[in-house]
């Protein structure tokens, strides 16, 4: 599991040719050495903020879920898969559906999700505008993608 906190100041760099803040990539940057498999980006030229993924197909299958205030359910990561959880507006709380950790995401925070076994993480937004979209990455090739940040 790991956490990171884009909506600030320090936040992600800017794709030149969309504007649009990078929350996160995997590898992150070409010192790594690690060939890119994806790049999650968030858009906030239109009317409302927007996610994209960008990702090597031959090596990633994905799926992208948008849920508004006040859901509250519980998010099935598979084996080997990454969830990436991006707060869009308001607030929503990330949290083990069977553990200690937990964490709040505003507009902007990205949370991914990672492991080798099968976890379910509570998503609970806010009531009124909160808006969080969920990536999930699964392997095409290997048993388990892994984040290299």
């Amino acid at each position: 599991m790991w956490m990171l906190i884009r909506a600030n100041p320090l936040g992600g760099e800017t794709a030149a040719e969309t504007g649009a803040k990078i929350l996160a990539a995997c590898p992150d940057s070409a010192e790594r050495g690690d060939p890119w498999r994806w790049t999650v980006q968030l858009d906030e030229t239109g009317p409302e903020p927007t996610v994209e993924l960008e990702a090597d197909a031959d090596y990633i299958a994905s799926e992208s879920h948008r849920y508004t205030g006040g859901y509250t359910g519980t998010l099935q990561r598979g084996p080997g898969e990454q969830l990436i959880v991006t707060g869009l507006g308001g607030e929503a709380l990330v949290a083990a559906a069977d553990g200690p950790w937990e964490r709040w995401l505003r507009a902007g925070d990205v949370f991914i999700v990672e492991g080798e076994d099968a976890e379910a993480i509570r998503l609970s937004l806010a009531a009124g505008e909160s808006a969080v979209q969920v990536i999930t990455l699964a392997p095409r090739q290997a048993k388990v993608l892994r984040w290299v940040p």
